[in-house]
């Protein structure tokens, strides 16, 4: 099975000579690992098959933050249902303890696509960061494949397709619009 999402574990502060950064992080990705399971359990559920984990992001202070998505967009009554599987098992196992910060959200549209994202945004604006010289695109996502995507970018003289590689890509966001119409 193919991971689509991320993880992030930031390390403790650390305070003193000799400290060893070792049990600190193979807790974190004990914790981190069981997590991610309860998740992908409760996304392999009727109602849930298209959904999928973008990122998780744990920290020292018991704050874990769940970035989740859907193929056809993610309603708030989808991420309180994976909020309470996580939140059931957080206190059944107390692996936190009894104090923990837990958020479950979408991904926002101010951040980072990742590849199962793209399908759904053809059609909309792009501003693509590429690994290259850390060279920036602008254009309109017109297709995805396994690989990679197409974009139409238009420039002053004229309007071309580049055909980008994923693994040439280093960060794609969507552009947002306003529409401008005065009533």
């Amino acid at each position: 099975m193919t991971k689509y999402y991320k993880s992030t574990i930031f390390a403790a502060e650390l305070t003193g000579e000799g400290t060893d950064l070792f049990p600190l992080f193979y807790k974190n990705m004990t914790i981190l690992n069981k997590i991610t399971e309860v998740i992908e359990e409760k996304l392999s559920e009727d109602g849930f098959k298209d959904c999928y984990i973008v990122e998780i992001k744990f920290d020292h202070k018991s704050k874990i933050k769940v970035f989740v998505d859907c193929d056809s967009g993610i309603p708030i009554r989808k991420c309180v249902s994976i909020s309470r599987r996580i939140e059931h098992f957080l206190d059944e196992t107390l692996l936190l303890g009894e104090k923990y910060v837990l958020e479950v959200s979408s991904p926002g549209i101010d951040r980072p696509l990742v590849k199962r994202q793209y399908k759904k945004n053809i059609g909309r604006d792009l501003k693509i960061l590429l690994k290259e010289e850390d060279k920036k695109i602008k254009g309109n996502l017109i297709s995805v494949s396994e690989n990679g995507i197409i974009l139409d970018v238009k420039d002053k003289k004229s309007n071309k397709q580049l055909n980008l590689n994923f693994d040439d890509i280093k960060e794609a966001k969507v552009i947002i619009k306003f529409n401008k119409n005065k009533k």
